[in-house]
């Protein structure tokens, strides 16, 4: 009889508790006070920007396939030898901070708070200039991606791949949705590294990669292309050297300048014979503006005075173990920690209005011939060319065919090797010749999928690759049918 009291009294504490937990509001006991209980947008928008600094502009795959620079003792991506790519990091990284800002400053719930992060619509507008921006690199690097079913969780747990048209045509959507929302009168976002938030340099933004996404559908969509081309230079896009638009690193180890970790206790980067030969056949100064002298080799000069003759290139793809045989980068890239990189210049826009111009494209006064040579002009006064070096180059350079403004456009988008990539595979131009050390000796125009996207993927990779092509390195894109 007692066993059995004891179980029935068992019975009831445990139905008070059960009952008692069912209906106690503890209210916010177990909340933390000091921890935020959604995203902060300035934190969000701060991780958001970092990979265009890290992973993006100072990308070395395409800096090696065009062969600005080649590598010393390791060789690899010079030879192309890394067949396959991930792109998970970049689902799971900054395009989540960037959905969660503008899921954030959407929420009738949670809007007014973020306001205190800048306003709302300028926060969005901003958020989706830098997606389609990084959509743009990862959409010209592997071509069909997941996108209208991604980042839907269980719903989609694996969902099919958007072809890189339909990818362009949500880009130039979400771009001039972004324009629209914009008011320069209310306070951009705080977190913002790359304008602090002046809303102005982000429509010049906007309106740049707008322009540069026309030009690279040019071949494959002529009609829209000229339209988003003319749309963009008549809403403005950088024009000169002080508007162009860079990514502004740090002074610490946690943001500094990603070249002056690469050459901080190696040297695993040099200047690449075909970049060498080719400033040097043209007595072009920039030569001394891109490297500097070696210590120990020497080449077969070509200016007066001979004073290239420690400018040296390795040749691509080799073991270059002995590296103080050639030229390093400039140390005024590789030595400093807040380094300003590159995004859009005034050079390379310059170069896309002499094309445009070629093209019979509406972009304003100006001539295909004013516009190669201004262009010319903004990349030597970036690098520090003498004004007078400037105009002995620029007075023996005036032919402005379609080849020149490539040759010009690759110079000029000397280690940012995204655009660079991009644009060689677009025009075919300059000649390039593969690397005789690769196992397969053809440059790249495209990455390969990771082998996870086959496994956790199976039915939709199978279809990306029917509608797409090959899975591999050699398989173009969509716009690239040069």
């Amino acid at each position: 009889m007692k066993k059995i009291i004891q179980k029935i009294a068992l019975l009831i504490c445990v139905s008070i508790v059960y009952t008692s937990c069912d209906s106690v509001d503890y209210g916010t006991m177990n909340d933390n006070p000091n921890g935020p209980t959604t995203g902060v947008p300035s934190q969000l928008l701060t991780q958001a920007q970092i990979p265009i600094g890290t992973s993006v502009i100072t990308s070395m795959k395409g800096i090696l396939f065009t062969q600005q620079l080649t590598q010393g003792q390791y060789p690899g991506d010079s030879r192309y030898a890394n067949l396959t790519s991930n792109y998970n990091s970049w689902y799971t990284g900054p395009m989540q901070n960037l959905n969660e800002i503008i899921k954030i400053n959407s929420d009738p719930d949670l809007m007014s708070g973020a306001a205190a992060f800048g306003d709302n619509n300028n926060q969005i507008a901003v958020a989706r200039i830098i997606r389609s921006f990084y959509l743009q690199n990862m959409t010209d690097r592997w071509g069909d991606l997941p996108w209208s079913e991604a980042f839907q969780g269980i719903d989609f747990p694996q969902p099919k791949f958007d072809s890189q048209q339909s990818l362009y045509t949500y880009m130039f959507n979400e771009i001039d949705a972004a324009l629209a929302q914009i008011n320069t009168s209310n306070n951009g976002p705080v977190g913002d590294l790359i304008f602090g938030g002046e809303m102005s340099r982000w429509i010049l933004f906007a309106n740049t990669l707008k322009m540069t996404m026309a030009l690279r559908i040019s071949d494959v969509d002529a009609a829209t292309a000229k339209s988003k081309f003319e749309q963009a230079v008549a809403d403005g896009v950088v024009r000169s050297n002080a508007e162009n638009i860079v990514f502004n690193f740090g002074s610490n180890a946690d943001s500094e300048n990603p070249w002056y970790r690469r050459f901080y206790s190696r040297i695993d980067y040099l200047l690449s014979e075909t970049l060498a030969a080719a400033l040097r056949s043209n007595l072009d100064p920039r030569l001394f503006k891109f490297a500097e002298p070696s210590t120990d080799g020497t080449a077969t000069p070509n200016f007066p005075g001979d004073t290239d003759a420690s400018y040296v290139g390795g040749p691509n793809g080799a073991v270059n173990g002995n590296v103080y045989d050639f030229s390093l980068p400039t140390l005024s890239v590789r030595t400093s920690q807040a380094y300003k990189s590159p995004i859009y210049t005034s050079s390379q826009v310059k170069f896309a209005l002499a094309e445009a111009k070629l093209k019979g494209w509406n972009v304003g006064a100006g001539t295909t011939a004013s516009f190669f040579k201004e262009g010319i002009e903004d990349s030597m006064e970036f690098w520090g060319v003498a004004t007078s070096d400037i105009a002995n180059y620029t007075s023996t350079h005036t032919s402005a065919t379609l080849a020149d403004i490539a040759y010009e456009k690759w110079v000029s988008l000397f280690l940012n090797g995204p655009e660079a990539w991009a644009e060689w595979r677009r025009l075919d131009m300059p000649a390039l010749t593969p690397s005789t050390f690769a196992v397969d000796p053809r440059i790249p125009v495209r990455d390969a999928y990771d082998a996870s996207v086959g496994d956790n993927n199976a039915i939709n990779y199978k279809n990306v690759i029917g509608s797409q092509g090959a899975d591999d390195l050699h398989t173009k894109l969509w716009w690239d049918v040069n």
